[in-house]
């Protein structure tokens, strides 16, 4: 009787197993069934109040919801900077504006809206476009300066330079561009690489061939460039290894030689430019080997 009781209570505890295990298993498809749903159910909120926007008793709720949603809603605001109401791509302006960072990948609808017919679809565009993280631009700013469009190709590289060291993430892109068979492209790429500083450097060796270019405003260009990238490095020499320590002096040593042959006609502006880093360079080379 006694072994009777105990299996009637092993089998209990077997059946509760089971039971617990059949829990298990079935809870976790009900986990990513209640994500999906969830995730619906948020695109189908976006939807809704992407629609509320037309409405104006309805838009200001309606743009306080989506900006608090952020970036998930992004993708369905730049479908509404389409929309037929201008009232409604204002307010797509607003919240993307409110989200910023996070609604980098509208970055090419808003350089788009800047050419709207609407005035304040533009202005909010300006404005949208100033609350975003200028470095999240670069990667849409480089592909203009393969452009087919000449003035385009200009913008890009202008915009890159007046941005200074936050295009850093562009110099790759930049240093493609000095063999450019557009004299003035290759002007203004010296420039932007000038204007972003030490991430510069290892542009240094191009640019020392740069000065026995066939344009001498090119030639001109990479001096001062030479100097501006070289110069950015003296409040941060502890920041310069050993290895692009030595390499930026020999590429210097070799320009200054270039710009002191009086067959390239440099101006004394432009070879002090590049003098005296070197000399500072070659003092902190110096203090090193002690």
């Amino acid at each position: 009787m006694l072994v009777t009781r105990y299996t009637h209570k092993q089998r209990l505890n077997v059946i509760v197993s089971q039971i617990a295990i059949a829990c298990i298993c079935l809870s976790s498809p009900l986990v990513i069934i209640n994500a999906t749903s969830a995730q619906s159910q948020t695109a189908t909120q976006i939807n809704y109040h992407i629609q509320r926007l037309k409405h104006p008793q309805h838009r200001s709720a309606a743009i306080d919801y989506l900006a608090k949603v952020g970036k998930p809603a992004v993708p369905a605001l730049i479908t509404a900077l389409e929309d037929s109401d201008p009232q409604v791509r204002t307010s797509a302006l607003v919240i993307i504006g409110k989200i910023g960072a996070n609604a980098a990948q509208a970055i090419p609808a808003l350089m788009r809206a800047i050419d709207d017919k609407d005035a304040a679809v533009r202005s909010h565009a300006v404005q949208a476009i100033a609350k975003i993280d200028r470095k999240a631009y670069i990667p849409y700013i480089v592909v203009g300066l393969d452009s087919k469009n000449q003035q385009e190709r200009y913008g890009a590289v202008h915009i890159l330079r007046a941005m200074g060291k936050d295009a850093a993430a562009a110099v790759p892109a930049l240093m493609k561009k000095l063999d450019d068979q557009d004299n003035w492209m290759r002007v203004n790429v010296i420039s932007a690489l000038g204007s972003i500083g030490k991430a510069a450097t290892p542009a240094i060796p191009t640019l020392v061939k740069r000065l026995q270019d066939t344009d001498e405003t090119v030639r001109h260009s990479a001096a001062y460039a030479l100097g501006d990238i070289t110069s950015s490095w003296q409040e941060n020499l502890n920041q310069l290894s050993t290895k692009e320590l030595d390499i930026t002096v020999s590429s210097l040593e070799t320009a200054l030689k270039v710009l002191q042959n009086s067959s390239f006609k440099f101006r004394p502006e432009a070879i002090t430019a590049v003098k005296k880093p070197l000399i500072i360079l070659n003092q902190e080379k110096l203090r090193r080997a002690k």
